[in-house]
């Protein structure tokens, strides 16, 4: 007897095994839902939507559907919190996008998937961007991220300005850029009073993305040095502020914080009132719009004899690693980011750039219409082929703020070029300091 109840028992937990079994084993006609985590902002959400609608229906012969999860939110910091509270419950969405200063810490928690083998072996790398890759979620040799789109700087100029003056151009090849001294120079002669007010040389932000930039194309570093230690001090970098420091003090021929309190820089570039501005990939459509003068679009500036290198902002698509189905993950990202992913999304004109080569032309030509030359955007799509990584780490965002919130005793002449240098150099180690203690 007790035999026999045994026997039963063990058949009855087989039956329970077997059956619970069955029950995750989907039938072979059953959709597979692809749960996509997005900020869901006003003017953003709808080109996002087209990008996944598009996908879904190159997914449907895979019977893989793409289904939105909008995170309510006013901007990146409160979503990436949401994502992190998501993740730590498990309750993980399966594909998300997300702001590129947050990958590192996504990556060094072991929250995303990493993506390596799936781009080696299930992507067409040739129709990208590939130095876009490197300049997203790339972590020593290892891709997490796909990038979503991207945006860089450029040299914006009222050609009007420089024909009055009788100026040449500033270069236009990323191969061989107008010098530092050169711009300096040109910003010089094209300083002046005018009736409608001062008009200004040239403008930049000297930002740490900036400065890193300009020290690359010196051959130095980009605000670290190859061991991630803080290197915005060096020689090199201190060079970049003090040819920032000459134009604002010596020559006066950049705007100062008082100038740009009245009127933002690229408001007194769209008015005719600056001649040369240093500014994003996020304004092409604003200089396409101008109407006032002709406007050109020149590499950034760049080392005598050597190239301009222009630092890119990457935001990526990516499989958080709790998602239970990542090849079907892996499917629906290939999607999204395809020729009709990217094309369905430059449409609604969101976005940036695109990474897809096919797709950046049409985009480029979109944005800066009929009043920006052919040459000119072929110098904006040139760019891409010469982009430094912006040097996201645990910590960059959050010391770069500070940084910023420092910056007017510099531009204001409380405090020298290097002084400016050396304090913003403390900041990082202290940052970075306190990094490593967490």
């Amino acid at each position: 007897m007790k035999k026999l109840l045994a026997i039963m028992m063990v058949m009855a937990l087989m039956v329970g095994i077997f059956a619970g079994c069955g029950t995750q084993e989907k039938p072979a006609d059953e959709k597979i839902i692809i749960d996509f985590s997005m900020l869901n902002l006003s003017g953003d959400i709808d080109g996002w939507t087209a990008m996944v609608e598009a996908a879904n229906k190159q997914l449907e012969a895979e019977n893989i559907e793409i289904v939105i999860s909008k995170v309510n939110g006013t901007g990146w910091p409160e979503y990436y919190q949401k994502v992190v509270s998501q993740l730590a419950a498990g309750n993980s969405p399966d594909i998300g996008r997300i702001a590129e200063s947050y990958m590192p810490t996504l990556i060094s928690k072991g929250q995303v998937v990493d993506l390596t083998e799936y781009i080696k072996n299930d992507f067409d790398m040739s129709q990208y961007y590939e130095k876009t890759f490197e300049n997203s979620a790339y972590v020593d040799g290892h891709y997490y991220g796909v990038p979503s789109g991207l945006n860089n700087y450029l040299m914006y100029y009222n050609k009007d300005l420089f024909d009055e003056a009788g100026i040449p151009y500033p270069s236009a090849d990323w191969d061989n850029p107008s010098s530092f001294e050169e711009i300096a120079e040109m910003a010089r002669k094209l300083t002046k009073e005018t009736e409608n007010g001062k008009q200004f040389g040239f403008y930049t932000g000297p930002y740490m993305a900036e400065i890193g930039m300009f020290s690359t194309s010196l051959g130095g570093n980009n605000v670290f040095d190859a061991n991630g230690n803080p290197s915005i001090n060096d020689e090199t970098s201190k060079q970049i502020y003090r040819w920032f420091d000459g134009m604002l003090r010596e020559d006066q021929s950049m705007p100062r914080p008082t100038d740009t309190a009245i009127m933002s820089a690229f408001d007194m570039f769209t008015n005719g009132r600056l001649a040369m501005i240093v500014d994003g990939t996020w304004w092409l459509g604003s200089i396409g719009a101008i109407e006032g003068f002709n406007v050109g679009i020149a590499a950034v500036p760049g080392a005598e004899g050597g190239s301009a290198y222009t630092s890119q902002f990457v935001d990526s698509f990516v499989i958080y690693e709790g998602c239970e189905n990542k090849d079907a993950a892996w499917k629906a990202i290939k999607a999204i980011v395809s020729q009709e992913g990217f094309e369905a999304l430059a449409a609604t004109g969101v976005g940036g750039t695109p990474v897809h080569k096919e797709v950046v032309n049409a985009v480029t030509e979109k944005l800066l219409g009929e009043n920006v030359d052919a040459d000119s955007k072929l110098v904006a799509q040139d760019a891409l082929n010469h982009t430094v990584k912006v040097p996201y780490n645990e910590y960059y965002e959050e010391a770069d703020q500070k940084v910023n919130n420092t910056m007017d005793e510099w531009l204001l002449g409380e405090i020298t070029a290097d002084e400016y240098a050396d304090k913003v150099q403390q900041i990082l180690i202290d940052y970075k300091t306190q990094a490593e203690a967490d």
